[in-house]
Order: structure tokens, then sequence, then C-alpha cells
């Protein structure tokens, strides 16, 4: 289908959106309607007017049409952005979690116990290991099952006693019989009672003569971690369904098990961004993303997928969003649009050229019309009428391009959220896995037997040294593994310190010896602070240690320390998850923000990246997303407090709060201001004389001039530089008008810095008002056009002077209705006097 097609059928789905075409219409007909008026009543002296309200008409009928694509698109773009980054984290946090599963096998296989069960046959002592496999999923509680198999396929020893399996006829025996590796399978089982389940196998060797003698089964509950991811990724009033799903489409885990139960089939949606599928009589948004390939592994070929009704996924409202932040803020944020929200950027640069475009034909309108009879008043009638029409339509838009600003930048702070959650879901599950080995490993019966004796002897040494590098092999994510008597002296280590210098001999930390040895059983574990440690070769990481027990009784003999190498596992964690975006960055920090990791040069670990009051005080778990000034840049930043995995961080024996951070630049600092509406001003009632004022706008005051001496308003762009003398010559126009046949070079003064002492540092839509008397024209740069108003006399009142205090620029004060409020009037004719006849040099270099 085709996309444009595709984006105005989902406008139905839009109720809000519905609403501002519909408001839109109806002021589109009513400019057709003031348009035809016009013409019909004062042809004549609407003449010069009319071509503009035309373009003005086509303009918003345009701008119509190019606001309600972009506001359909942008909302679309961020539902379509959110589906992407979940059906994306429920398949590569599950990865991640898998690829450890395919290490855990075949490193279990190896295990001297479960050889040993097997070898010695019927007369082996079936309740040790079953002790001993209940140990090991008592650390690695990510599986729910742990079978050991002859090569037959005969169950020689499981876990649960429930489940009275004696043999297992699956292929899944033969096929990793025949392996080199671990085997991966995913399919009914009987050693699970025919249910599908996710299995890892490894075939266990003799280590005499490398002959199979067995097969290890780890069974991984793929329902309870999917619960778990879920759970992470829905939110309040969520109308999506997430799903894991196999290569046909099957569900193999759901998130609302009562609308798309598991088991059930639906369509994929590999193609495009996003696909609109049939499913149940209902149509759907939905989005398939396959597994990306981590550290060669790419998982059993499952896919994240993501869905929601159309007719329920755009009923969110997202500018009340916008009331949180600094309305300061928010204007700097808006004057980057054209990068980041390129279509708000151009539909709100159209606005405001129609906006300025209209304001000033009706000013000028008002100005031809000013003081004068007839069918002239009739054009003032329809003046005020384009004027309120054009109100209610900048009115609207206004609305509609704060709806496409919230959308743009909630999509934005929802990116930064989403991806903090990812990177710290990431790191709890990965130290999740260090806490489970150091633990699992303290139970090696050879380590425990060699610190066991008194004395040690050099092959008792070398024989820990090769345990333990056999480990690091294979476990990579180490930078050392360190084991060390009760003393805290170490006894063996895996490698030696970077400068090739040896560990053994020296000493751990004493506070990480007493927490070692303060630990009551092998299920226990302790973990440093983040700091720099000699084991480490002096840089900062996280140390896991239990402790290693003797074998005959309840008393610790020492520790076995596993030095995690933080530098690069804690860079490639964040970097995974980082936007490609020049001068986006990310940390971990602790909650008073001292820097754990960062992929920032200026944040080494060690240094200060404060997170600010609202991340240092969520709650575990929770995400929040801020847009912050950092480094003279105005910054989207997503937060997320980790709250462990599973009873990693959950059962009270360790406490250890990251917070990890993203920041997405939005570009540098500026002085953008708000807009400033215009007040209202009335005139105060009055009878008897009166005169006109065209009034204007500067640095949000309001001031006026004479409307008798006033003869246009042109757009700033008009302008020329000009070389001077006299800071308060903005430049020059080459001017001509319909009194003169040539045009002339005009001065033109900045009334900013002339009344106010503050130069115009930007022309763009601004305005320059011509004014005229006794033949000589100048022009004025202001701000923004007001409106023409007609004062009684009475309450024109003669300016206030100092005398010997300089020229005077204002000649009249005008009380308005509102109590203790005055307009100040400009003078027109001191300020020709002063400017007409500038010094030849004055408006040299004009360009």
């Amino acid at each position: 289908m085709n996309k444009d097609k595709q984006h105005h059928d989902f406008l139905r789905y839009m109720p809000a959106i519905v609403d501002c075409e519909r408001a839109l219409r109806e002021l589109s007909i009513a400019w057709r309607l003031i348009e035809s008026t016009t013409k019909m009543v004062c042809p004549a002296e609407a003449k010069s007017i009319l071509p503009t309200i035309k373009v003005t008409r086509e303009g918003f009928n345009q701008l119509e049409k190019q606001l309600i694509a972009n506001l359909v698109q942008q909302n679309l773009a961020k539902l379509v952005q959110e589906f992407d980054f979940k059906a994306r984290v429920i398949i590569d946090i599950v990865v991640r979690n898998l690829f450890e599963r395919t290490a855990d096998v075949g490193f279990l296989s190896m295990d001297e116990a479960i050889r040993s069960f097997i070898l010695e046959g019927p007369d082996a002592d079936a309740r040790g290991i079953v002790a001993r496999l209940q140990a090991y999923r008592e650390k690695y509680t990510v599986y729910d099952e742990i079978f050991i198999l002859d090569t037959q396929g005969r169950v020689l020893a499981h876990l649960d006693q429930d489940n009275d399996v004696q043999y297992c006829r699956d292929p899944l025996v033969a096929q990793t019989l025949a392996a080199s590796g671990y085997v991966e399978s995913f399919e009914v089982s009987d050693l699970r009672g025919g249910e599908r389940s996710l299995i890892y196998s490894h075939k266990i060797v003799d280590p005499a003569d490398g002959q199979a003698i067995g097969v290890l089964c780890l069974c991984f509950p793929v329902a309870v971690e999917m619960n778990d991811i879920f759970s992470g990724l829905r939110k309040p009033h969520d109308h999506t369904v997430m799903l894991m799903l196999d290569r046909e489409g099957c569900v193999i885990a759901s998130s609302d098990a009562e609308h798309v139960p598991v088991g059930r089939t639906v369509p994929l949606a590999l193609e495009g961004a996003y696909q609109i599928v049939s499913h149940a009589g209902r149509q759907y948004l939905a989005r398939t993303c396959a597994a990306r390939n981590y550290q060669g592994y790419s998982g059993p070929g499952w896919f994240g997928h993501v869905m929601v009704p159309c007719d329920l996924a755009f009923r969110q409202q997202t500018q009340e969003m916008l009331a949180q932040f600094d309305p300061q803020l928010l204007a700097g944020v808006m004057s980057h649009a054209k990068s980041f929200c390129p279509p708000l950027h151009d539909v709100t640069t159209m606005a405001d050229a129609i906006n300025h475009s209209l304001r000033r034909v009706v000013w000028n309108g008002k100005i031809m019309a000013s003081g004068e009879s007839g069918d002239l008043l009739r054009l003032k009638a329809i003046l005020q009428e384009i004027s309120q029409t054009g109100d209610e339509t900048n009115d609207v838009f206004r609305k509609s391009i704060l709806d496409l600003y919230a959308t743009a930048l909630s999509s934005n702070l929802q990116d930064g959220q989403y991806i903090s959650r990812l990177m710290v879901d990431i790191m709890d599950r990965n130290l999740y896995e260090r806490a489970n080995d150091c633990r699992w490993w303290s139970l090696t019966p050879r380590l425990r037997q060699i610190m066991a004796r008194e004395v040690r002897s050099s092959a008792d040494l070398a024989e820990m040294t090769g345990i333990l590098s056999a480990i690091n092999a294979l476990y990579t994510v180490y930078a050392r593994l360190v084991v060390f008597d009760a003393q805290g002296r170490i006894v063996a280590t895996s490698a030696p310190l970077a400068d090739g210098s040896e560990l053994v001999g020296s000493s751990v930390d004493e506070q990480l010896l007493r927490d070692t040895l303060r630990l009551s059983d092998a299920s226990q574990y302790c973990v440093s602070p983040f700091a720099a440690t000699p084991l480490y070769d002096g840089a900062a990481t996280y140390v896991y240690c239990s402790a290693l027990f003797h074998p005959d009784r309840a008393q610790v003999t020492g520790g076995i320390a596993l030095v995690f190498d933080a530098t690069p596992e804690f860079a490639n964690m964040l970097t995974g998850a980082l936007p490609e975006q020049p001068g986006a960055f990310a940390a971990y920090t602790d909650r008073q923000g001292k820097v754990i990791a960062s992929t920032h040069k200026d944040y080494p670990p060690g240094s200060t990246l404060l997170p600010g009051a609202k991340a240092s005080a969520a709650a575990n778990g929770s995400s929040t997303a801020d847009i912050r000034i950092h480094d003279d840049t105005y910054m989207v930043v997503g937060y997320t407090t980790s709250s462990g995995y599973r009873e990693y961080k959950n059962d009270g024996q360790y406490t250890n709060d990251v917070i990890a951070c993203v920041f997405v630049p939005i570009g540098k600092k500026t002085d953008a201001e708000l807009p400033v509406e215009s007040l209202s001003v009335e005139a105060a009632p009055f009878t008897g004389a009166k005169r006109e004022f065209a009034s204007i706008r500067l640095d949000g005051e309001t001031f006026a001039l004479a409307a008798s001496q006033v003869v246009e308003s042109i757009g700033a762009e008009r302008m020329l530089s000009t070389s001077t003398f006299r800071q308060v010559l903005a430049g020059a126009l080459d001017y001509q008008d319909g009194s003169t046949a040539s045009s002339v070079f005009v001065p033109v003064v900045d009334m900013r810095q002339l009344l106010l002492g503050s130069r115009s540092s930007d022309n763009a839509g601004k305005e320059i008002v011509i004014v005229r008397h006794a033949g000589r024209t100048i022009g004025l740069l202001v701000d923004s056009l007001h409106d023409v108003m007609e004062f009684g006399e009475i309450h024109i009142d003669d300016a206030f002077r100092m005398s010997g205090s300089g020229p005077h620029y204002i000649c009249n004060l005008i009380r308005t209705a509102n109590p203790g409020s005055t307009i100040q009037v400009i003078d027109v004719e001191r300020l020709i006097a002063t400017f007409f006849a500038p010094r030849k040099e004055e408006l040299m270099a004009v360009s």
C-alpha cells in the first residue's frame, strides 16, 4: 500500500487530529466567504489587498494539508519507534541471556562430580549428585530443571521429583552426542511431559579417553523470563501486545494471553518500519524484529513482535507533557526544530510567514482606510473580519503546532527512557551471572580440597592455577580469577597483571577479606565497591567473592575472587544501545553521580556526572526523561535506576543502585525567546474629537505612531545593510511607493536601540514601518505590528520632558481603558528632523 495513502488511512484512528482537521476546514470556508464578500462589497477599495487575501487563503489551505500530514506522520513515527524498540528489546535481551546458557551447559558438562557419577554406574551416589545439581540450580536460578542422561537416553538424575520420567526418546539425545558443542532445541520433549521446552544440551565425555558417556540437559523456562521482560516494557493503559514468536509466527510467550494466547499463529511483520496485519478479524499495526548477532550467537531463530489494534493505537495525548518544562527551555529547544523535527520547523516557518503577511496586509489596509468614510468604512469592517478570522486560524495552528512539538519531543524523551532501561537491564542481567559464577566456582571440589590442607605443595598451587586459567579461558568477562587464603594472601591466579608481575604472595583488600570470611554458606557472596584495585591493574571495577569452605566442616579456608573486566564490558553495554548520533553519550553512575563507566572521555570512572534530583531519588526500576542544558547544549536525557534481576539485588545480600543515563544532543543553547503575545489594548470610552494611531511592538511593549504619518509597513528582509557611525541606523531601503516615479534611499532606524537601548540582533520576522512628514520619508525597524485604533483627544497627554537631556522621541502619552496603562507616541517629526539627512559616510557601503 502507498505510504501516503496509508498515512491518510491512519487519520481516522487519531481523534485529536480529526478534530483539528475539522476546525481548519471550517476556517477555510470562512476565508472563502471573506474573499467573496470583499469582491462584492468594496472591490475598488480592496483592490490592493485582494491578491494578498487570496495568497493567504491558499497558503492556509496548503499549510492545513501539510500540518495534518505531519501530525499523522509524527504520531505514527512515535508509535513505530516505540514498537521497534520494544520488539528489539524482547528478542535482544533474551538472546544475551541465552548466550550465557550456551556457556553454562558446556562448562557444567565438564563437572568432575557429574563425570564421576556416570562412570561409577549403578553404585553411584544418586542423592549426592542431585544435591549438587540442586546447588547449581540455587546459584543459577534461570533454570527450572536439570537432567543427566546416559548415551541411550536413560534418565540417571534430575531435580523435579514429581516428574517420574525414566527415558528420553527425543532426537536431541542423538543430536547432542553427534555435536561437537552445545545443542539448542525448542521442541516438544518427553523430558518435560510432552510440552514444548527450550533445552540446552551437551555431551559428557570421559576425561581419560574423550568418549561420550552421557548427556547434560539444562531447561530454561521461557515464560518466566518473558514475563519479567514484558513487565519492564509495559506502560499504564497500554493496549499493545508483546509476543515472542518462533520462525513460523507461532506465539511462544505473550504479554496478554487472553488477547493472543500461546500457541496461536500471528502474521509476521518483517518488512519496513511497520505493517498493517489482520488477526482474528481485526486490523493491527505490527512490528517484528529478528535477533541481532551477539558475540557470534543469534539465538534459536525467534522474533520479537509487538502489535496493537489500529483503533486503539493513538488514544494517548501528549501536549500536556510540555507543561512540566520551563517555557524558556522549550523556546530554546524549539529553535532547533530544523534538526530534531524538520516537519515541525517547516510548518512553523510557513505558519509564521503567512501570519506575518496577513497581519501586514490588515494593518496596511487599516492605515489606508484611516480617517476616511463611506466605502472605506466598509473596507475597515472587512479588515476587522479578516483580522479576527486570522487570529482564530492562527490559534488553531498554534495549538496544532504545539501538538506536533509535543509529539516530537515526547518521542525523543520516550527514546531516552527506553535506551536507559535497556542499558540498565543489560547490566543487571550480566552482573547477575557474576554473582552466580563466584558461588558455583567456590564449590569446585579440588579448590576446596587443596585449600583445606595446612600445607599446599607447588603442585597443588599449579593445579589451582590450571583450574582458574581453564575457567577464565571460557569466561572472558573476567580480567582474572584469584584464590586467597583465610589471611587474605593470594595463593593462585588465572593470569598475571598487565605488566607481567605476579599477584601471588600479595594480599587482597582487608574489607573484602572481612566480608568474605563473614559468609556463612556457599549460597552467599559479597561484592567490593566499584573502586580502583591492584587486582585490576589499578583500575576501578567490581570484585565478586565467595568463601571456600572445608569439604568436611563449616570452616572458611579462604575465598575465590572474580575480577570483572569492567572497562571493556561496560563500554560494550553502553555503546551497544547508544544512538548513532554525534555528541550522544551514556554512563552508569551511582545515586550521588559518581561515574562507574561512560562513553564520554570527560567522564572517566570516579568522576562526577550528576543525574539530577528526580533521577537520584527515583525508585528502583523506574525510568524518567528530561531536557537538560549540559555543556551549553540542549540534551534529551533518559534515566533508569537499576532494580536487579531475579534474586540479584533483591534478596537482601547485596545493594548497589546504579543509574543508567543517556544524553542525546538537540542543539547548542540559544537565547531564543518565547513569542510575546500581543497585550490587549483597548481605548478608553470617549466622546468628541478623536485621533487614529498605528500601534507597533518593541520588546513586548506597545508604542504608537500617528496614523496620518504612516505610509505602510514592509518586511525587514528588504533592508540593505550599511556601514555607519551611528548605531541606531539599522540599514537603508531602496524604496518606491505610488507617490513617486523613482526609488530613493531611505534610512532605517533601529527603534529598539533608539528607545530601549538594546540593538535588534535578528531581523527575521521584523517589520519596517515607512513614515513620512513634510515630504520626507524614513523607515522604522520594529518587532511587529499591532493594530490601528482610535483614541479620544481627552485621553492624549503631552509627554513629560526634562530640559537638557538630549533629543526626545516621545511626544504624547495615551491613557487606555486599562487603569494605569499608557501607550507612548513616537514623535515622527523629530525623528525625521534628526535622521532624514544623515552624513554622507553614514550611508556608504550600501550592499
